[in-house]
C-alpha cells in the first residue's frame, strides 16, 4: 500500500516521507510543517486532523512539547547533536537548565549535553578492564568528518568498525532501505546521516567486548542525553555464546550510563526474547504512556518488536561484575536461537530481516576470517 497524505504541505517543495517516523509503514499520513517527518495519527497520538500548522513531537520543545505556544513564535535552539531535540529558550531558563559554558564543536542545547558529549569523546578507542580476566571494553565511533584525527589513530578506528561489523554481518543477514540500496547495519556502524529521522543514525557509537585481539560481543548504542539510551542491535560471536558475554556487556554499559545519570536503556526485543531480556537483564515493557514521553527522539524501534526498557539508577551497582558475569542464567541464549530455527523471517519495520542461522553464523565467520587472512 502506498501513502496517501491526509492534510496537505505547508512547502511544496519539502519532500515529504512516504513512511511513518514512528512505525516505518506506510498509509494515511500526517506531516509536519517544518521538517520532511510524516506520521500516523495513531502513532503521533491524535485522534483528529489538527487545524492550521502541525509540527511533529521533534519538531516541539522537549519540555512543554509545543513550537509556537498560543500562536507566538519563541525563541528555539538548535537541534541538540546529542539529544536530539529542541528547547525553548525560556523553557530551559524556567527549568534551571544550564547552557553550554564553552563553545562546543557541534550543537548542544545544554551543559549536561555538552559534558556527556565530552565525557564520550574522552572514552573513544580506550580499552577499559571488565574485572574478569582477559576481558576488556571499548567505545568505538566513525571518524570520517574528524579532520583533526591523527591518521593513525583513524586507521586503527576504522580497522576495529570493520571487525565490529563483520561480527554483526555474521549473525545478521542484511537489513535493506530504499528499495535495496542501502544496509542499516553499514549506516548505524558508519553513524551515516539523513534528512529523514528516522533514517538519521548520527550519534550512533559501538561499544565492543574484547578478549585479547578478537571481539566477543558488540553492541549499538545511542545516548540520548540523560532522557535514555538506546541499544537496538546486539551481538555474540558463536563460539562465545551462553558464556556470559552479553551479561558483561550489558553490565558495563548500564554502568557507565548510570554514571552519566541517564534514567533509562530502551531496546526492542522480537516476542520469542521479550522473557530472555525481562528475567535475565531486568528489562520491561514500556506502557502506552511511557512511550509517549519519548516519542520526540529518534529511536530505531523495527516492526514486529516490543518496546523494552531498563530503568537505571545510580545505586543498582553495588555487586562486583565476576558476580554478574559468573552468575549461572536460567534462560541460553542458544535456546532462543535454537527455537527459531534457519531462515525465519521476520519483517522489522517494513524491512526484510533475516537472522542467521547456527549453520549459516558458523558458515559466514569462517569465511570473514578467510578472507582477513588473505589480506594479510
Amino acid at each position: 500500500m502506498g501513502s496517501k497524505y491526509v492534510k496537505k504541505k505547508y512547502h511544496e517543495n519539502q519532500n515529504n516521507d512516504e513512511l511513518c517516523s514512528v512505525c516505518q509503514e506506510a498509509g494515511y499520513l500526517l506531516l509536519c510543517d517544518r521538517c520532511p517527518s510524516s506520521y500516523h495519527l495513531e502513532c503521533a497520538q491524535i485522534e483528529t486532523i489538527p487545524d492550521g500548522k502541525w509540527f511533529c513531537p521533534s519538531c516541539c520543545c522537549g519540555l512543554c512539547g509545543l513550537r509556537d505556544p498560543n500562536g507566538h513564535t519563541q525563541l528555539i535552539t538548535e537541534v541538540c547533536y546529542q539529544c536530539s531535540r529542541q528547547y525553548h529558550v525560556n523553557c530551559m531558563s524556567r527549568a534551571g537548565i544550564q547552557f553550554p559554558r564553552n563553545i562546543p564543536s557541534e550543537n548542544l542545547c545544554s551543559q549536561s549535553c555538552f559534558k556527556l558529549h565530552d565525557d564520550i569523546q574522552k572514552l573513544l578507542g580506550i580499552s577499559f578492564p571488565t574485572g574478569v580476566d582477559g576481558l576488556t571494553w571499548k567505545l568505538l565511533k566513525s571518524n570520517n568528518s574528524d579532520f583533526n584525527m591523527h591518521d593513525a589513530l583513524r586507521a586503527d578506528t576504522h580497522a576495529k568498525l570493520s571487525q565490529a561489523l563483520d561480527l554483526l554481518r555474521a549473525c545478521f543477514k542484511p537489513i535493506m532501505i530504499e528499495r535495496g540500496k542501502r544496509n542499516i547495519i553499514i549506516d548505524i556502524i558508519n553513524s551515516s546521516t539523513s534528512k529523514y529521522k528516522r533514517l538519521d543514525f548520527h550519534g550512533f557509537f559501538v561499544m565492543v567486548l574484547q578478549k585479547d585481539d578478537e571481539f566477543t560481543c558488540v553492541a549499538t548504542v545511542r545516548i540520548h542525553g540523560q532522557k535514555l539510551a538506546e541499544m537496538p542491535l546486539v551481538a555474540a560471536i558463536f563460539k562465545y555464546r551462553g558464556q556470559g558475554m552479553c551479561r558483561v556487556l550489558l553490565h558495563e554499559l548500564t554502568k557507565m550510563l548510570s554514571k552519566w545519570q541517564v534514567q533509562r536503556l530502551v531496546l526492542p526485543s522480537v516476542s520469542d526474547q521479550l522473557e530472555f531480556w525481562q528475567c535475565v537483564f531486568g528489562f520491561s515493557k514500556m506502557s502506552t504512556v511511557e512511550k509517549l514521553e519519548i516519542l520526540g527522539f529518534p529511536l530505531l524501534v523495527f516492526r514486529g518488536t516490543t518496546i523494552c526498557q531498563k530503568i537505571l539508577s545510580n545505586t543498582m551497582f553495588g555487586m562486583e561484575i565476576e558476580e554478574v558475569s559468573q552468575e549461572p542464567s536460567r534462560f541460553n541464549p542458544k535456546d532462543y536461537l535454537d527455537r527459531l530455527g534457519p531462515g525465519t523471517k521476520r519483517n522489522f519495520r517494513n524491512l526484510n530481516y533475516k537472522l542467521r542461522s547456527e549453520v549459516e553464523v558458523i558458515r559466514k565467520e569462517k569465511k570473514i576470517m578467510l578472507e582477513d587472512r588473505e589480506k594479510i
